[in-house]
């Protein structure tokens, strides 16, 4: 008995390592699943639901600090739909590298702040298909045409980038510094160039 409870209060415990509760502070610093989706949509929610009724001005701001190498599409889109749908202003902090889908949440942010030496990667999505011909080229057809349209459309919404730069990349590991991201309208501010760090503090 004595085991489990220690298992239980270890879980709790390392949740509280995902959100800062009091300062709406969350941080996405691992690949991204359901378990860490689950905790920062639940965060956003909690928070909105506590400013309902005030004006986006009075609302304090989420901050999400992001050190992820990416990870599922699925649940990361999930949580890019809570950020989007957020009254409550969201900013986003590349801490160290916000690769992949770790890219695509970041750019979800209302602000977006990078840290001078922080790395960026778009690129083109992974696929793990098994079953039949017949079921493999159904869902194939859906993440080649369906899913990386709707993602292509994302990031045009989101950057500067052009329909001729984006094609242009699409298939490359295309890794970007700060410099570049801002060029790119990735990220606002380098954090220590644009802004003191107090700013995502």
């Amino acid at each position: 008995m004595k085991e489990i409870k220690e298992i239980i209060n270890y879980s709790l415990s390392d949740q509280d390592d995902l959100y800062d509760r009091e300062n709406r502070r969350l941080f996405l610093n691992d690949e991204v699943d359901e378990s860490i989706i689950d905790s920062l949509v639940y965060m956003i929610m909690k928070y909105n639901r506590e400013d309902k009724g005030k004006s986006i001005e009075e609302r304090k701001p989420i901050i999400i600090y992001i050190n992820s190498p990416g990870g599922s599409v699925t649940d990361g889109y999930g949580l890019i739909d809570a950020m989007l749908a957020s009254v409550t202003p969201v900013y986003t902090v590349n801490q160290a590298q916000c690769c992949s889908m770790g890219f695509l949440i970041f750019i979800a942010g209302t602000k977006r702040y990078t840290m001078k030496h922080s790395q960026f990667l778009m690129h083109d999505g992974s696929t793990w298909n098994f079953g039949s011909v017949a079921k493999v080229k159904d869902r194939m057809e859906f993440e080649t045409i369906e899913l990386e349209a709707m993602t292509k459309q994302y990031i045009l919404e989101h950057t500067n980038m052009t329909d001729k730069f984006y094609d242009e990349k699409y298939r490359t590991e295309f890794y970007f510094l700060p410099k570049k991201a801002k060029e790119l309208g990735v990220a606002d501010y380098i954090v220590g160039v644009d802004c003191s760090i107090d700013e995502i503090l």
